[in-house]
């Protein structure tokens, strides 16, 4: 399997945390989790029509290319089916600057690209399909998203300032505290901060510190809960329990029962 991930420079590193691509011939059919982020993706399948994805007590399957939204749950995918992929990792509440759609109609849900843009969904798949190496399908992907930046809706100063607080590395402040921050009543920013974003901010900021903690484990480093319950901004165990039960389907010790070491799958690295 090769994989390659490409930062852009500004104005769209401001929006997108990166592109990636990736080839995985021959691998067997298996399930891997998939964790959540809060954030929305591009995804797009350069050898197949669909793509398919595992959850509880549904399989989802979307055409491609597909926008991903944001996501509180986990669900499994099979990487035998991402032979040939590419796609591209938005940052928090950024999804919405490049397609103004409904974004909180894509709580946990995908929606097939050629749904909104057909046109622009197959001139997209069709440049990529011709370019010629990873460079040139990277530099499709630029120009697409630089097309739809020039005639992006912003994300409101407000949105932006909470997103950036509760994404801030060690920072697990309280929403109540941001929201009083912004100037706004309680019910007209959880209004605006779902329209953009998605999930309401208590919501968000519980993905968000369940995704610090993944990111903490991830180091490899020997796991103490109590610890990181007390770093990652959870009153104390039991809260860390429930919440990871909540978003990654098990308990932190089945987990690390099921892990062979410190690999995560998140939304971002779902390509490894």
């Amino acid at each position: 399997m090769s994989q390659r991930i490409y930062k852009p420079p500004l104005p769209l590193s401001q929006y997108v945390e990166y592109i990636w691509r990736t080839a995985n011939s021959g691998a067997p059919p298996s399930r891997e989790r998939v964790y959540p982020n809060g954030a929305m993706a591009l995804v797009i399948h350069l050898q197949k029509p669909t793509a398919s994805y595992y959850f509880e007590n549904r399989v989802l399957t979307v055409r491609v290319p597909l926008l991903a939204g944001p996501y509180s749950m986990s669900f499994h995918m099979d990487p035998s089916e991402s032979t040939e992929v590419i796609g591209v990792l938005f940052r928090p509440g950024a999804g919405r600057v490049f397609f103004p759609v409904p974004v909180h109609e894509l709580h946990n849900d995908d929606v097939a690209l050629n749904d909104l843009y057909p046109s622009d969904a197959d001139l997209l798949l069709n440049e990529l399909c011709s370019a010629t190496n990873m460079d040139a399908q990277f530099q499709v992907v630029e120009r697409y998203l630089c097309r739809n930046l020039s005639k992006a809706i912003p994300i409101h100063p407000a949105v932006g300032y909470a997103i950036e607080q509760m994404c801030s590395e060690g920072a697990f402040r309280n929403v109540r505290q941001i929201q009083r921050d912004t100037g706004f009543s309680h019910t007209r920013f959880n209004q605006l901060f779902r329209e953009q974003v998605g999930l309401t901010p208590k919501l968000f900021g519980r993905v968000r510190r369940f995704h610090a903690l993944l990111g903490r484990v991830q180091r490899g480093l020997p796991v103490n809960w109590a610890g990181l319950a007390a770093d990652c901004g959870y009153f104390d165990q039991a809260h860390l329990i429930h919440d990871f039960r909540a978003f990654a389907g098990v308990t932190p010790r089945e987990y690390s029962r099921a892990t062979p070491g410190p690999r995560v799958t998140t939304v971002e690295n779902a390509i490894d």
